[in-house]
C-alpha cells in the first residue's frame, strides 16, 4: 500500500472512510452548514447565516485552490462554480447582519 497524506484517499480504498477522505472539502463544507442550521434551531438567528456563508466561502475557496476538489466541482469552468460559492455565501452573511434586530 503506497502512503498518502491524510486527506488524500486511494481510488480503490474500500468503504465510508475512503468516500469521506477523497470528498473531504464537500464534507467540511457540509458539517459547517448544518452547524450553522443547528445554530439556528438554538435562536442564534444571525449566527447561524454567518456559519453557513463562512461554509460556502470554505468551499468556493476549495473549488478556486484545490486540483480535485470532488463533489464541489459542479460544473467544468471553474469560475462559475467559484462565483456561485463566493455569492451565496457573502449574500448570506451581508442579509444575515443588515436584518434589523429584536429587542
Amino acid at each position: 500500500m503506497k502512503l498518502v497524506a491524510w486527506w488524500q484517499a486511494l481510488i480503490d480504498e474500500p468503504g465510508l472512510l475512503g468516500r469521506l477522505r477523497r470528498q473531504w472539502p464537500w464534507v467540511v463544507m457540509i458539517l459547517g452548514m448544518l452547524a450553522g442550521l443547528v445554530l439556528v434551531l438554538l435562536n442564534h438567528w444571525r449566527r447561524g447565516p454567518v456559519l453557513i456563508g463562512l461554509a460556502l466561502i470554505f468551499g468556493g475557496i476549495c473549488r478556486l485552490v484545490l486540483r480535485d476538489p470532488g463533489i464541489l466541482a459542479i460544473r467544468q469552468h471553474r469560475w462559475i462554480d467559484v462565483t456561485a460559492y463566493f455569492g451565496l455565501g457573502l449574500g448570506l452573511i451581508v442579509f444575515a447582519l443588515i436584518v434589523p434586530g429584536t429587542v
